[in-house]
Order: structure tokens, then sequence, then C-alpha cells
């Protein structure tokens, strides 16, 4: 190679070294530093210049100074291109006493028989914010999954951006109606007088970052307009609005602040912060959404449940109270006594297991359907009719049956009722709700005194006739035989 080559080799390897944006601090033997690159003034502050000469000591955390020194000999002693401190979380010292975290390569230099370890060092900050990040939202992820409800998990959510985001206050807002946003979360020496403040939709930053979807900035939070009050005592500075919000679904707005002669928010900021509060978003969403499951799950048992009481049991009690009444209209005296007794009993059973299924919590939280309003109704008339009304359900009624034609089968059942309890003087009395194809039929039976020619049971029954002939079907009433009478209601399921 000529010596012009040697000179454009020369030129091009001290172009590299001076634009490199890893700093290159090369030192000797002794610790001492020999050579450095510009770049290390970004990352250390010092000139290039001022660290020639001094002690590689200089740019090594105290804490850390007396170890550093035993591995840069075992080093020396064994030199090979490698990464410094695999596994481990480094950090240099700073002009001001800082640290600041870097990740280091090293490469051994031999010079004219001397030996010398160039260290290449770069600013790990932002890959050590980026690992953090995913360690936030994992332990979010985590605790949802465990059970937490998300007013727990929003001060953790507002704790960890504050952190990530080097900033000084962190609160989330979260729409309360349409009107109104709250602060419901807040980090940050002095936020916690933000707690519970609400603010309108109509004028606040917040409601406009997550209805728009973009963040915002603001060079000083103390003085910008459309800042709440607690913001405004803070006395901070920069800030920042991000969307708290996942691809599907608007949770609120995240705010991030720092104080007076802080550095403004830049990109890469923004992007980290916007980057967080979509996943600890989207972590929300998936644990409401796993709630939500197991809530489901939880509704189906108790669901199964009610329908194995009342389908299996109450019916079987039911039959078994229906053989020992009969029983008991053939015998006299004390066994008769005692028969009557048990069918009594049967009943008391009977709506004690009903009792326990309307007080399932899913199902007294949930909209009742029809099988359980019948049974309800049938329970407040307990008393005026002096029995408990038996009620058999054939076919999925609750599926079935619309809310329009429920609405006329419940007036109809508390009109039937309401007239065995002023005419009837019943003893028994047995419901049947059928699905008879594309037919609903209805039947009411009681063993009372029969058909009752009164004004007040000719209205009743008029009122049954005309919600059955309204909606397109029949209704009959008929006298029973030995005794009592007999309520036929049949209309279609599709109107």
């Amino acid at each position: 190679m000529d010596v012009t080559s040697d000179l454009e080799f020369g030129n091009l390897l001290d172009a590299a070294f001076s634009t490199s944006p890893d700093a290159v601090v090369v030192i000797d033997a002794s610790h001492q530093i020999v050579l450095a690159s510009p770049a290390v003034t970004v990352i250390f502050q010092y000139s290039a210049e001022e660290l020639v000469g001094e002690p590689l000591e200089l740019l090594i955390p105290n804490s850390r100074r007396e170890r550093h020194a035993e591995l840069l000999g075992d080093y020396f002693r064994s030199p090979q291109a490698r990464q410094m401190g695999v596994g481990l979380e480094l950090s240099g010292r700073r002009r001001d006493g800082s640290e600041i975290p870097v990740d280091v390569s090293l490469t051994p230099v031999s010079v004219e028989g001397r030996e010398y370890v160039a260290a290449f060092v770069r600013d790990a900050s932002e890959r050590r914010r980026a690992v953090d990040q995913l360690h936030a939202v994992n332990e979010i992820t985590q605790r949802l999954l465990a059970g937490s409800q998300m007013e727990d998990i929003l001060p953790i959510v507002a704790e960890r951006a504050r952190i990530l985001s080097n900033s000084d206050a962190a609160w989330i807002l979260m729409p309360r109606s349409d009107a109104e946003f709250e602060i419901v979360a807040a980090d940050g020496p002095g936020t916690e007088r933000l707690l519970g403040f609400r603010l309108s939709t109509e004028s606040s930053r917040s409601a406009e970052v997550m209805n728009s979807g973009a963040s915002k900035l603001t060079d000083d939070l103390s003085s910008a307009p459309n800042i709440p009050e607690g913001v405004v005592a803070l006395d901070l500075g920069p800030g920042l609005y991000v969307p708290f919000v996942t691809d599907t679904r608007s949770l609120g707005t995240l705010a991030l602040g720092r104080r007076h002669g802080e550095s403004s928010f830049q990109p890469l900021d923004v992007a980290f912060a916007e980057l967080f509060a979509s996943s600890a978003a989207t972590a929300i969403v998936m644990g409401s959404v796993r709630s939500e499951v197991e809530r489901l799950n939880v509704v189906a048992e108790d669901e199964r449940i009610a329908r194995d009481l009342h389908d299996t049991v109450i019916q079987e009690l039911f039959v078994l109270g229906m053989s020992l009444q009969a029983v008991g209209t053939t015998v006299k005296g004390p066994v008769g006594d005692r028969i009557a007794t048990a069918v009594d009993a049967l009943d008391d059973v009977i709506r004690q297991i009903r009792n326990t299924i309307f007080r399932l919590p899913v199902r007294a939280q949930a909209h009742p359907g029809l099988r359980e309003d019948m049974l309800r109704l049938a329970d407040k008339y307990r008393d005026e009719l002096g029995v408990l009304p038996r009620i058999s359900f054939l076919g999925p009624v609750d599926s079935s049956v619309t809310d329009l034609v429920s609405e006329h089968l419940l007036h109809v059942f508390s009109e039937g009722l309401s007239n065995i309890a002023r005419h009837a003087h019943a003893s028994r009395i047995d419901a049947v709700v059928a699905l008879e194809g594309a037919w609903l039929a209805f039947s009411l039976m009681d063993d009372g005194v029969g058909v009752n020619d009164g004004p007040s049971a000719g209205n009743g029954i008029r009122n049954m006739s005309t919600r059955a002939e309204n909606l397109g079907g029949t209704c009959t009433v008929t006298r029973r035989v030995p005794k009592g009478s007999i309520v036929e209601w049949r209309v279609p399921l599709s109107l």
C-alpha cells in the first residue's frame, strides 16, 4: 500500500472515530485514558481533551470503582473482544455526578508492543426504558389476571408512567359522563390533591386528546389554558397528554408533567408514553374481559343450579305433595291430619328452595326471565291465597317467549290468582306454562268453589280474554270436576 493510500486510510479511520455515535475510550495497562472520541461529551459531559491523561475511574460510579478495577485487571490478563458485564446493568458517571445507563463493548488493541483496551460505550437509557416498560406492563397484566380491579391498577399505571417518562407528576383522567372527566389516579409529590377533581369535557385537553387519539404537548402547565386548578397549583413546566386507549375502547387520558427547568418531552418520550399507555389500557381491557368471562361462568353455574332445583327437585316435591294430598282425601282422623301437616311442610320446603334460588347473587342482580317472574308472582300471592301455587314449565320459556307475550301472561296469571284469592277459597292451585309448537299454552287450575259469576270475577275473566284476543289467541274458563275451575289461555309465540 503506497503512502497516499495510507493517508487516505488514516483519514477514513479519523472520520469514523470522530463521527461515531458511540463514545470510544482507549486506556492503557495502568487504566489511564490515552484517547477519547468526541461522542464522550454527549454521554459523560466531558470533552475528549479533558479526559486524556485521567484515570478511567473518573467515569465509573463511586459504588462500583473497586469491583470495576478488579475486573479490568482480569481483562488485561486475558483480553478478548466481548461485551462487558453480560447480564448486568452497567452505569457511567457523568461530570455532574449523575449516573447514566450504558452498554460497553471491549476490544484489546496492541500497538508497538504495548497493550491497550478500547471501550465502545453506548447510552443505554432508551433500551433500559424499553425493558422497564415491558416489566411494568407485565406486572400490570399479572395483577389484573390475578383478580385486581381497575381502580387498584390505575395508581400503579400512573406511578410507572411517571418513572418511565422521567416526569415529576402523572395523572389519569377518565370520563364519568358525557359532560365530565374525573382525575381517578395520580402519582408524584403533591398530586394527591388532584384525585376526584372533575372538569368539563367541552373545554378540557383530556377530552380532546381521548376523542382525537392524538397526543398533545404544552410548554408550561402552570400557565397554559384549560388546565385544572389543582394542576396549576403544582407549578409544573413541560406537559404531555397521551390517549389512554386501545384499538377498540377509549378509557381516558394519561397526563405527564415535569418541573420548570426540566427538558421538554421529545418525540421519543411521546412515542414511549403512547406505547405504554396503549399497552396498559389493553391489559386493563383484557382484565375486564377476563372478569366478565368469570362472572358469566358464575352466572351460568347459578342458572344451572337454579334450573336443577326448580325443574327437578321442586317438581318432584310437587308430585310427592299431590300424591300425599290425594291419599289424604281418603284418610280421616290422626293419620289424615299427619298427611295434611306433611303436605304443608312440603309446601314450606318448596318456598324455601324458591327463596334460595332468588337469593343467588347473580340472579338477584340480573334481569329475571319469565320463569322467575312467574315464581315471584306466585310467592307474592301466597299469604293472600293461603297456599303456595305450584307451577310447571314445559320447554325453554325464558328464551322462546317474547317480552310482549310475557308481559300479557304475567297480567293473566296475576288476574287469575287474584280471582282465586277473592272467590275460590282453594286449598290447591296448579299452573302450567307450556310451549306447544308455535303456541304458548297457559293453564291455571284450582280446587275451590268453581267459576264465580259475580261482577268482579266476570271483569277478571273479560280482561284475560281480551289480552288473548289482542294477541291472536283464545281464553276459556270452565268448571273442574269434582270442584274448582280451569283457566286455559293460549296465544301464538310469534306476533
